[in-house]
């Protein structure tokens, strides 16, 4: 027998979590932050930023299922993570020296590092602990937005209760993991603003 009321915040925590996955988030924020910091220009180099990080993590983590190296590339088991953030913090980091190199705006060029940095700091603890990506990648935007855009950007912290709500309801993270995943995706952003800044 099935309860429909369970069914049915299953299927909304499943879409919470699927529309706040890092490569997903990462196309509006660098979209947005490209537009606002350099215009049409700037969006020229948003649209290098999502391949160079969104589009190669995505085609890596195809790659990684169909060879059978992942199980499911929606709960990737902690055992399994380590090797494929360590490649994702290289993406990311190669991204970060690409667009710095090439010129890019220092907005994205902080965003790219934050990238870097919380995804290494992923690395790092995720042999003790199963921080939360999704709270990480929107923690880390909301912050982004918060530098770029000012107090309007306070506004992507909305999104932050939903996902923790939403890897709870689904028993894929707990609250302890939750807020760190939110600290490092946000820190990380921090200290790169700070730095580029």
């Amino acid at each position: 027998m099935y309860n429909a009321r369970t069914l049915n915040r299953l299927r909304l925590a499943e879409l919470v979590s699927a529309a706040t996955r890092l490569p997903l988030i990462a196309v509006p924020l660098f979209l947005a932050v490209g537009v606002e910091t350099a215009g049409m220009r700037g969006l020229l180099w948003a649209v290098l930023c999502i391949f160079l990080t969104s589009g190669l993590s995505l085609l890596y983590l195809l790659y990684l299922t169909r060879s059978g190296k992942i199980s499911d590339p929606r709960a990737i088991p902690r055992i399994e993570r380590v090797g494929p953030l360590r490649v994702v913090a290289a993406l990311h980091a190669a991204a970060f020296v690409i667009v710095s190199l090439l010129g890019g705006p220092a907005e994205l060029r902080a965003a790219l590092l934050s990238y870097a940095l919380a995804t290494l700091g992923f690395v790092l603890i995720t042999r003790v602990s199963n921080l939360s990506l999704h709270a990480a990648g929107v923690s880390g935007a909301a912050v982004c937005l918060v530098y770029v855009f000012g107090a309007s950007g306070l506004l992507a912290f909305l999104l932050l209760p939903a996902v923790f709500w939403a890897r709870l309801a689904l028993g894929r993270h707990t609250p302890v993991e939750l807020a760190l995943g939110a600290i490092v995706g946000g820190g990380g952003t921090w200290v790169s603003f700070h730095l580029i800044g």
